[in-house]
């Protein structure tokens, strides 16, 4: 061989390694293992922590080996409410729109404008777009959807500097919100529908599945509530896990994926797992020696990233009807997966297409209902309600979220997502009076 074509070896070997690396990302529809241990994975051992999870309340669970599912538990289609999951998910919105220049993350936020319901001093306006990604913006408003026990921890206003303190904060998170809808002016639902479910090819994700959740008596900034499927979640941990690449388009890039996911705060937080902290991502301590980080929210809801492994576990909570795991339920079944992985998966597997079916009843009222005697103000147990018409849709406005009706009957309707029957009862006009749940 020419010595003057040696040095094109080196090349050659990278891009077939990056090549093996970034081809994994699913197609319009997921690919399975046909044989477990073709994965890696052992039959017996992830039988054991299959049993595990038999005995929690999860209701979604997957295991992504090489972009391709070991197992898939529960109801992977069906959409939950992702709590803070939502704030690693705006990161990547984040990371498009600061790279092509619509946001400038070294802006100050009184150099955009930013207030709320108390008026902010200077020092709080000195923080940067920067800082609240990283939650050490330094100020300490109160923000919707806060658990009650951030009150017993907050710093006093205006006592540290933008920068100096982590402190998980919800202001922060939901005026980032607030800054890229101002910035790009458009929803972030429209933003992630567009810039990322659309290349990723999510299968459940819609434009509808995101709402605004206000508590005007505390601050004018919402938080951005999410639904979405964990078979969705898992392509979202799919991009992260191959640096931003996706069918061969750097949709994020590997700079922004690695700063995301660098451990910036090493607080010591989030219980036996660790949380350490990142832009809007959490890093774990625990699981350092597999550079693993996450997305968290309340219930349980988890997108755990583990790059060494080249693995991704998710999982998902009925928090409708309140359900959850607790951290060190997470914990255990994550050892038991982590436990069965034996081997490395062999090349050219035999894949199978993961198959799902239809979440909506087949024997839908086939007569056309008049929409308008359905809309209006009504309480469920205790909870205000709405319904309203949106794209020829009744819809059902209840746990932050907007569901879709189903017509069973004139006065029983399937409710998407939260899977369960609402009770209308209709006055002697056909108007709707009352709900509940069945």
């Amino acid at each position: 061989m020419n010595l003057k074509h040696l040095h094109i070896i080196p090349i050659l070997l990278i891009l077939i390694l990056s090549t093996n690396v970034y081809s994994q990302n699913p197609k319009e529809n997921w690919e399975k293992y046909k044989q477990i241990e073709q994965s890696g994975f052992s039959i017996e051992n992830l039988a054991i922590a299959k049993a595990y999870y038999d005995s929690l309340n999860s209701s979604a669970f997957l295991i992504i080996q090489n972009g391709k599912v070991v197992a898939d538990w529960g109801d992977i289609n069906r959409r939950f409410i992702l709590h803070s999951v939502r704030k690693s998910i705006l990161n990547s919105l984040y990371g498009i729109y600061s790279e092509n220049g619509t946001i400038e993350l070294n802006y100050t936020i009184g150099e955009i404008g930013i207030t709320d319901k108390d008026s902010l001093s200077d020092l709080e306006k000195s923080a940067k777009i920067i800082h609240l990604l990283k939650a050490r913006s330094g100020i300490y408003h109160k923000a919707a959807a806060e658990p009650p026990w951030v009150d017993d921890y907050r710093p006093e206003r205006n006592s540290v500097k933008p920068d100096s303190l982590w402190f998980y904060n919800n202001w922060d998170f939901n005026v980032l919100g607030t800054i890229f809808e101002q910035s790009t002016q458009t929803s972030i639902y429209e933003a992630l529908y567009n810039d990322i479910a659309t290349p990723l090819q999510m299968q459940d994700y819609r434009i509808i599945d995101g709402e605004y959740y206000y508590e005007l008596e505390y601050s004018n900034h919402p938080a951005y509530h999410l639904k979405m499927s964990a078979r969705d979640l898992a392509r979202y941990g799919q991009l992260f896990l191959q640096e931003g690449l996706w069918n061969d388009k750097q949709i994020l890039s590997k700079n922004w994926v690695d700063s995301s996911t660098y451990p910036v705060s090493k607080h010591g937080g989030g219980g036996k797992i660790g949380r350490w902290y990142g832009w809007l991502w959490n890093v774990s301590e625990y699981y350092q020696d597999y550079k693993m980080y996450y997305a968290a929210g309340a219930g349980g809801q988890f997108l755990a990233i583990f790059p060494t492994e080249d693995l991704i576990l998710v999982n998902l909570c009925n928090t409708y009807q309140r359900d959850k795991l607790y951290d060190k339920e997470i914990v255990k079944l994550f050892d038991l997966i982590l436990a069965s992985k034996m081997n490395k998966p062999i090349d050219n597997p035999a894949l199978i297409t993961l198959k799902t079916s239809s979440r909506i009843p087949e024997k839908l009222y086939q007569q056309k209902i008049n929409h308008s005697k359905y809309i209006g103000d009504f309480t469920i147990d205790g909870r205000k309600a709405l319904i309203i018409e949106l794209n020829g849709d009744l819809i059902l406005k209840d746990y932050f979220m907007k569901l879709k009706l189903f017509p069973i009957s004139p006065n029983r309707f399937f409710v998407e997502d939260i899977e369960k029957y609402l009770i209308v009862v209709l006055d002697k006009k056909g108007f709707a009076t009352k709900l509940s749940y069945d």
